[in-house]
């Protein structure tokens, strides 16, 4: 395992140190392409406008050596941030593709400017009908690309109709729901309106159950009452009979006395 670490930061450090030198030496290039161009001037007045073309071309070319040299930088700070770790710049693989997967071109900019304004001799050259040809299958191929951008287009605004679609079921999903709970709590109010007339059903009953019970108890107190004054006129004509029997037993036993005393 410690081998094969050692080899990949090793390639990878080499990557990166090839790319900080293609970008160094475009740097160069752009600075002897500058030395070019300031000959040209000195030697010549009539040709500002083809001068000013060669200067361009020179700062383009520096600035896609400053651009590479910028983009290797970024990819390996971009890398070191993936790795969740502090790498070395020597230790990152960083991509080759500057241009996106697209190909530019290389032109001769320096070719095209002519040593002697007055018998110019440029060689690259095209005839009128490779002009004629030329410009049509530019025009067609913008076209084309106009044509292309209008499809993105279209098909970006379909997106954008899709999300609003999405949204819109979403809305809608929402209002849905909402009229559920509103369901939920009209039954919840039914319910609660259903358990308020049992209730007051059960109070009723209870109330009516109150007076049959007090009903019951004020005719036992009434049955109560009768039967103690049964008991009590009981109670008196038997006192009176035992003191009638108590009176006649004393007029006997008086009479018993004074006949007892005669004789």
């Amino acid at each position: 395992m410690v081998t094969k670490t050692k080899t990949k930061k090793t390639s990878i450090g080499s990557k990166a140190a090839k790319l900080a030198q293609d970008a160094t030496t475009n740097l160069y290039k752009g600075a002897e392409s500058i030395a070019q161009v300031r000959q040209t001037i000195n030697g010549v007045t009539e040709g500002a406008s083809a001068v000013a073309g060669g200067i361009s071309a020179v700062t383009g070319v520096m600035t896609t050596g400053k651009a590479q040299a910028k983009g290797a930088v970024v990819d390996a700070q971009q890398l070191a941030g993936a790795s969740g770790s502090k790498t070395k710049l020597s230790e990152v693989v960083l991509s080759e593709d500057s241009y996106g997967g697209l190909t530019v071109p290389e032109v001769d900019f320096a070719g095209l400017i002519p040593t002697d304004l007055i018998n110019p001799a440029i060689a690259t050259t095209a005839t009128q009908e490779q002009l004629t040809v030329g410009l049509e299958n530019y025009a067609g191929a913008t076209r084309a690309q106009k044509l292309y951008q209008a499809g993105f287009s279209y098909i970006a605004e379909v997106g954008k109709t899709k999300q609003l679609f999405h949204k819109a079921q979403a809305s809608v999903i929402k209002g849905a729901t909402e009229g559920v709970k509103v369901q939920q709590e009209l039954v919840r109010f039914d319910r609660q309106q259903v358990e308020l007339e049992t209730d007051l059903v059960k109070r009723d009953q209870s109330l009516e159950k109150l007076t049959q019970e007090q009903t019951k108890l004020l005719g036992l107190q009434k049955e109560t009452t009768q039967l103690t004054l049964k008991i009590e006129a009981v109670e008196a004509k038997r006192d009176a009979e035992i003191q009638a029997v108590q009176a006649q037993t004393q007029m006997i036993l008086q009479k018993y006395m004074v006949e007892s005393i005669n004789n």
